[in-house]
Formats: C-alpha cells, structure tokens, sequence
C-alpha cells in the first residue's frame, strides 16, 4: 500500500465520541420544530427559527393578521435577508416582491423563497432600495448578517447606535466585513412596481421594512410613490430614539396615521429583577398590543396605516 494511504490515522477520544452522540441527539430533539429553510448556523437571526421554527413571532402574526384582515394583495419585503418574514408569510399574499441587495443572502433568499413559496407568486430584486441610484458599501456584522448598515450621510443612525444595535461598543473593523452592493431610487422602482400590482388589481397589502437606518429614506419613497387609490400597512423598526414621526406622516399628505407595538408585562421598568420574577406568582402573561404612537418621536417596532 502507498505511504500516503498506509500513514494515515484519525484517532478520536472514546468518550468524546459518546459525548458528541448525545449533544448529536440533544441537537435534533432542541431542534425538531426547525424551519424547513437554510440558515447559518450560530447568526443570531438562525437561533429562533432552529429552536422554536419561527422568526419574530409578534411580527409573524400581526402580518399574518394584516392579511386576514383584506390586506392580502402584496407583501414587499424590503430587506428580505435571507427570507424568513417572506417565507413564514408569503403565502398569505398574492404577490411577494423581495428587495435583497447582500449578493450572499441573495443567493439563499433564492433557494428559501423556493422551498415555501407558490412558483410565478414571487419576485426577488437583487438591490437596496435609497435616495438615488449608486453602488454603496455595505457593512455586515459577522455574528448577525441581518443587521447589515450603509454607513453614510444618508443613514439616520449615527455610529453609535449601528455599533449598539449589534451589542457593540463602537464600529470595530473585526466585527464586520464589507460587501459592494448597488441601491435604486426609491422612489422611481417603487412607482414602477405599484403600477404593475395597480394594472393587476392588487391595491392593498403590507410593506415591511428592515433596512438599518435607511427607514426614513424608504418611507419618503413611498409616500412619493404610492398611488392615491392604494392602501397598506407599513411595519418597520428604529432603534433611533429620535425618530421623527410627524416628519414621516407629513410626506403622506394626511394618508397616514402611525402606531406602534407596545408589551405589557406584570412588573414596571424600574422595579428591581427579583421583583419583577415575583410578579409572574400573580401575572404568567406577556401581551403584546397595538397602540396609537404619540405624536413626536418614536422608538421601536412601528405601523404606519396608509389609506
């Protein structure tokens, strides 16, 4: 026999070999609810829907509820990732448009979007959507692909919160890697796209947002584009606790009004940990409602209704 066929040994610790058959086992039994899409394994978007099969419940069931209740016609997913709103929704819409400008989530947005959604009911749009067209960098958190950020004049949060919504401390270059990627006006591809769904009678759906900061510049595309005899929800986040929401309607011309997703829990903010747990003896409940968001600035998982 050859040397190099002779020479070779892998030698592995029994017990390490028992102990990897259970955390094996342990694995699949954590992970038997799993969602049938591809993830990255250790991203802090994968852990939920490995564990539990599902991506942000809240958000999940109020777009399925915004569908239930007429607005089922279109569903733009602008920052699609890698699918997970999309895929877990989709199918309560007639039509799924998703905007992904990351080329490496592009690339199992197309499989995962392909795996759960009806063939011809879909449609992915390998860019970002801002103020013009342009070719951008686009910084990636290496833990949490969907917190990637355009770090520019444009983006509304400055360097501390993009550090922060990562749980960093500041934009160390080793938590991150930069990608190239290509933005489209807005405005223009969002009045293209609502002419096609207006010829199609599609006038009422959801637009659900997550672009890190480049919330406001998106919404100001809507609203220059969205035609009068259409209607839809808008759900979106900030971490900007200075987000300016009477700027934000007023781009509506009064079509808007704004709400936000507010959880009720048994204890108070400023009460201390051990009494917070104590309160659960009296109030197991944790309810997440819909409340009208007051006037001035917003932070948070915000609805804005457009009629």
């Amino acid at each position: 026999m050859p040397a190099i066929l002779a020479d070779f040994i892998y030698e592995e610790n029994l017990e390490a070999a028992i102990l990897n058959g259970y955390r094996t086992r342990f694995f699949q039994k954590f992970t038997a609810n799993s969602c049938q899409l591809f993830l990255r394994g250790k991203d802090d978007i994968s852990v939920s829907p490995q564990i539990f099969g599902i991506h942000e419940p809240v958000l999940t069931k109020l777009i399925d509820s915004f569908a239930a209740g007429g607005y089922s016609d279109f569903l733009l997913d602008i920052g699609a990732n890698i699918g997970l709103t999309s895929c877990q929704n989709g199918k309560g819409f007639s039509e799924v448009h998703m905007f992904e400008p990351n080329p490496l989530c592009y690339r199992i947005l197309e499989v995962n979007a392909a795996i759960t959604l009806d063939s011809g009911r879909f449609t992915i749009h390998p860019f970002g959507l801002g103020d013009c067209d342009k070719t951008v960098k686009l910084t990636v958190p290496k833990h949490n692909w969907g917190g990637a950020f355009i770090n520019d004049a444009v983006n509304a949060y400055d360097s501390a919160t993009l550090a922060a919504k990562d749980s960093f401390k500041s934009l160390d270059k080793d938590n991150y890697f930069d990608i190239e990627i290509t933005i489209k006006n807005a405005a223009t591809e969002l009045q293209r796209l609502f002419g096609e769904l207006s010829a199609n009678n599609l006038l009422c759906g959801v637009i659900k947002i997550d672009v890190e900061g480049y919330e406001p510049v998106i919404l100001k595309g809507i609203a220059e584009a969205i035609p009068q005899h259409m209607k839809c929800l808008i759900v979106f986040e900030s971490w900007n606790a200075d987000l300016d929401i009477e700027a934000i309607l007023s781009a509506f011309d009064g079509r808007a009004s704004a709400y936000k997703l507010a959880l009720n829990t048994p204890w108070k903010k400023h009460w201390l940990k051990p009494i917070k747990l104590f309160s659960l003896l009296f109030n197991r409940k944790l309810e997440t409602r819909i409340e009208k968001a007051n006037a001035g600035r917003c932070k948070g998982d915000i609805i804005l209704k457009i009629d």
